[in-house]
């Protein structure tokens, strides 16, 4: 089996990771399997070639979480075509709710029957793995101008998020996309899975965290006042809603020489 990561088409990079190709030119080798990612949303493309020379599309599907090992076992006939998305991308790129991709895998027939079927032509008459790409390439090009709008406020405000999770940043991204809230809810909800509140909780949590963990800090209240709590005991009350503990709890593991 031969296998290689590709990068992705420079008109997608903004959305996809990486692009892994599978091809089971002889019996698999345990011992040269690529990595998988886990928790990585993908689209995951199989085809196999029948003695005739036709080639069938064995599975064409969007996994919002990861791809389950099964699915990458290939014969020396196979073909595993697969692109793991940037988080939220997957959502917006085909306008599917968060939370019904996190649920279970998507076939792309039941998504679009009449635009699959046409992909499905043109990859059973690629003449090479590298043709293949190119079809799929031009169907997220394609999704990517459809959705374009809400991929980049998406993209844009997670990212945005994550760099400041403070209360303020809410209002500041509904300022700068010229949103009204409820739209700004609904599609965040949508393509996300949860509120845009919740998500910057989510991040300030993440950010405070690992500043604890790398004892970057000289007094608890720093750590609550750089990540954009109002005071300790909000910051005490966020760490214990997350982990079940205090961050004093946290500390007695083995920080016990910073000031708290």
């Amino acid at each position: 089996m031969n296998h290689w990561y590709k990068t992705p088409n420079h008109l997608l990079s903004g959305y996809i990771r990486t692009v892994l190709v599978l091809e089971g030119c002889a019996q698999p080798d345990p011992d040269n399997l690529p990595l998988f990612t886990n928790g990585m949303p993908a689209l995951f493309c199989k085809t196999e070639k029948e003695n005739s020379g036709n080639e069938m599309i064995i599975q064409l599907s969007l996994f919002g979480r990861s791809v389950p090992e099964e699915h990458w076992n290939v014969t020396a006939d196979m073909t595993i075509i697969a692109y793991f998305f940037k988080p939220f991308a997957l959502a917006t790129t085909f306008n599917i709710p968060a939370n019904k991709l996190n649920k279970e895998p998507i076939d792309l027939s039941s998504w679009s029957p009449h635009k699959i079927n046409a992909l499905k032509t043109q990859l059973i008459h690629a003449s090479s793995t590298s043709r293949k790409v190119e079809v799929l390439d031009n169907l997220l090009m394609h999704q990517l101008t459809q959705n374009k709008k809400e991929c980049e406020i998406i993209q844009n405000i997670t990212d945005q998020i994550i760099y400041n999770p403070g209360t303020e940043i809410l209002a500041e991204v509904l300022e700068k996309f010229k949103l009204n809230e409820r739209k700004f809810q609904r599609i965040f909800k949508k393509y996300v899975g949860v509120t845009p509140n919740q998500y910057r909780r989510i991040c300030q949590f993440h950010i405070s965290f690992a500043q604890l963990r790398a004892k970057d800090f000289e007094k608890l209240s720093d750590v609550a006042y750089d990540n954009g709590f109002a005071d300790q005991s909000h910051f005490i009350r966020s760490f214990k809603e997350f982990t079940q503990i205090t961050p004093n709890d946290y500390l007695k593991a083995g920080l016990k020489d910073k000031e708290v």
